[in-house]
């Protein structure tokens, strides 16, 4: 009994087609596959951790905070630099959201 091409991709992961290879300008370089998604990432204004668009540099302000929080926690340190990027990034945006919740309380209302 043969299986048609549905039944063979869902028992067995495999499909008839490939899928098409990415050439740009990191396509020849000589580094890790993980390194090249992370530099298409950055040419792309997009966080390297996650994929989503980057508030500044490579990261999204989620991964911005937890790369904060480790390298505090590496290094041991007990004081917060306040005027930091990821800082300021991170009060905006709790603004923003603040602001947008009690518009939404007030149309409610």
């Amino acid at each position: 009994m043969g299986w048609s091409n549905e039944d063979k991709q869902y028992f067995t992961g495999e499909k008839d087609e490939m899928r098409k290879r990415i050439k740009d300008e990191f396509t020849r370089l000589p580094v890790s596959r993980q390194r090249k998604y992370q530099l298409r990432m950055k040419r792309d204004r997009r966080c390297t951790e996650c994929g989503q668009p980057a508030v500044q540099g490579s990261r999204c302000l989620k991964h911005l905070v937890k790369a904060r929080e480790r390298q505090r926690q590496k290094r041991g340190l007990k004081r917060r630099y306040h005027g930091t990027l990821s800082y300021r990034l991170e009060a905006a945006a709790h603004k923003r959201s603040r602001g947008a919740s009690r518009r939404a309380r007030s149309a409610t209302a």
